[in-house]
Formats: structure tokens, sequence, C-alpha cells
């Protein structure tokens, strides 16, 4: 029994002088490669803790914290403030222990400060947020940078029915928006297409001009609108007369109503065309030959300086083979009448009334 006490309190003995691990300072070593050996660090902490009473008293603006062994609590150390592994550097002031090298045991808080970023001549500090434009923000981080945007709506293209998706600026706003090209666009569903019909030449040969009111503009709004026109020209087209009492054509004679011309500009005032053109020409057999179908054709025109529409001779020929522009020259686009087809009456009627219907057309008879 005695030799049963006498070993117990052997055993007690030994462990009394004998410290419990260093959890904490395990850490500090694996983060602080450059400290202290390893043995003097542990060296710092003892357990079972034993602390003073209370919280010690900071100075203001220094926080509390836990000693490097997780006991006790204390004022964060500061700049140029002694540190080791148990007295602790502030890190929310982005301090650290500092030692001069791997035998020192005592470091020095100091503050270590990143690389700063310069971007387009503007110097960011370490840690510093900026934008770079009202979408983009960015964040230096030790002389680099990254960014990220504010408006991820414009990194997602819409689908499906959106035709030519792009990216388009909203007054009063940073982020852009997707804007779509629809039918609407090309074709507004408030305007509704108005337009009389073209009037008749205002000469029977030679140059005149034709009106009509129309709203077929991009602002459809009414407007007056003007194109050249000829059916033939006065001195130049020579057709024998139809026979209207028996509708007979003498052998190797013709009447045609509709005759093509050959390769000619079209001129009025100073201005010529750039092309040449084979238009067609109304006959005369006999009454009135006018167009049945023709269309309505932009044609550029190279003028002087100060021609226009406002130097249009009536009557004059609007074909011609040669006609050099003098002067100063710009390009005028203007619509002329291009006649397809003419249909030939056997009685000039009176002005305003109604042609009548096609009566008959007579082409070249073959000799037997």
């Amino acid at each position: 029994m005695e030799i049963v006490v006498v070993l117990v309190l052997l055993l007690g003995t030994l462990l009394d002088g004998q410290r419990a691990p260093c959890y904490e300072c395990e850490d500090y070593k694996d983060d602080h490669p450059l400290s202290s050996p390893y043995n003097e660090i542990r060296s710092h902490c003892s357990y079972p803790c034993v602390c003073p009473p209370g919280l010690p008293r900071c100075d203001p603006g220094v926080p509390v914290v836990r000693d490097g062994c997780g006991c006790c609590p204390m004022c964060a150390r500061q700049v140029g403030q002694p540190c080791d592994g148990t007295a602790l550097c502030d890190e929310s002031r982005g301090l650290v222990c500092q030692y001069a090298n791997s035998k020192t045991t005592v470091g020095i808080c100091k503050a270590i400060k990143g690389k700063p970023c310069t971007i387009y001549n503007q110097t960011y500090d370490n840690g510093e947020t900026f934008m770079l434009d009202c979408r983009t923000q960015c964040a230096c981080k030790n002389g680099t940078y990254a960014c990220a945007s504010l408006c991820p709506q414009e990194n997602i293209s819409p689908r499906g029915s959106c035709r030519h998706p792009r990216l388009v600026e909203v007054p009063g706003q940073c982020c852009r928006e997707w804007m779509c090209d629809g039918e609407s666009v090309q074709s507004p569903p408030q305007c509704l297409a108005e337009f009389s019909p073209w009037t008749p030449c205002s000469s029977s040969c030679g140059l005149g001009l034709s009106h009509r009111v129309s709203n077929l503009n991009p602002d459809c709004k009414t407007r007056n609108e003007t194109r050249l026109c000829q059916l033939r020209p006065c001195d130049s087209l020579k057709v024998k007369p139809l026979n209207l009492s028996h509708h007979h054509v003498r052998k190797g004679h013709e009447c045609k109503a509709t005759h093509r011309m050959s390769r000619v500009h079209l001129v009025f005032g100073q201005c010529r065309s750039r092309k040449r053109y084979r238009p067609r020409a109304c006959g005369e057999c006999g009454g009135c030959c006018a167009p049945e179908l023709s269309s309505t054709v932009r044609v550029e025109f190279v003028c002087g300086v100060t021609s226009g529409l406002e130097d249009v001779e009536l009557g004059s020929d609007l074909w011609r083979s040669e006609a050099p522009v003098h002067g100063h020259r710009h390009v005028l686009s203007v619509d002329v009448e291009w006649v397809l087809k003419c249909q030939c009456n056997p009685v000039c009627l009176a002005k305003g009334v109604t042609r009548p219907p096609l009566l008959h057309r007579v082409h070249r008879t073959a000799p037997p």
C-alpha cells in the first residue's frame, strides 16, 4: 500500500512540470516559416490557461483579441510595437509581425502595402475599388485589377423573333438595352398608304410633267410629287397613219402603238442622266396613242451648280444622243415616267375624258 502511494505522488510530480500541446503555436509556425524556432515559440504558451481577471483596457480604436495561444484576451499590437507568437498584431488594419531573421524571437508589427494599379494614367491603391465607366466596377489587388459588369443583361443577347439585335443607349440610364428590328419599323401600322393616280403627261410630245399626291414617304405625310414624262419626240417620230375605215395596212408598212428608241441620255436644263437608256415611245396611228402601262423609275442626273426641276423646258426633247454638262456638277435624283406599253384609239378624246378600251392593234404584215 505504501509503495502505491509513493508511485502516485511521484507520477503527479512528473506530470506537474509537463505542458499540454500548443496547437495555436503549430498554426503560427505554418503561417510564419521565417519566425523563431518552433520550440521557442511553443515556450510562450502554458496550459491550462491562466488569465488576469476582466478585459484589458486598450487605447481608443484598438480592438481586443485573443492571444496567440488562444487563451487570454489582449490588446492587438499596433504599428511599431513588439510582437511574437503570443502577442498578435492588429489584422483588421493589415498588420503582420515581421522578424529580422529566423533566430529572432520578437518581431515588429508592420503594414505590408501591396502594389498600386495604374489604368489609363490613373493610379489606384491596393485594395481600392474604382469605376472604369458607369457600367464597369473594378478592384485593385497588388498591382493587378479585376472588373465586373454592373449591367449583366447586356451580355445576354435576345433570341427567337428578335431581328438584328443591337445595344442602344437609353436617356437617363447607364445600362444599355437590346433593340430589335420588327415589322413595325419598316411599315408602321398607323400609316395608311394614300396616293392619287398620276396625271397624264402635260405635253403630247416632248418633255412634260406628271403630278400626284401621296404619303408614301418615311414621314407618312401627304406631299405633292412630280415626275418627268415624254410620250414621243415632237419632230423625230414619223409613223404612217392608220386607215380607220377598213382597218387595213398596206403590205410592207406598219403602224405600231409602242416604239423602242435607240440608246440616249435623258436631258433637261443643264442636267444629263449618268447612264444611257432605251426608252419606249407611243406612236401616232391616226388617233390618240397614250401609255396603257407605265412605271416610275428614279434616275440620277449630273447637273450644273444651279440646275434643278425648275429648269424644265416643256416641249423640249428629253431624249438626246449627246448632251455635255457644263460648270460645277452635282447629282440630282429625279422620278421619270417609264412607258412600257401604249394603246391607240381612233378618236382623240377631250381632255379629262377617260380613254375607251383598246380597239385593236395592227402589227407588221408578212409579205406573201
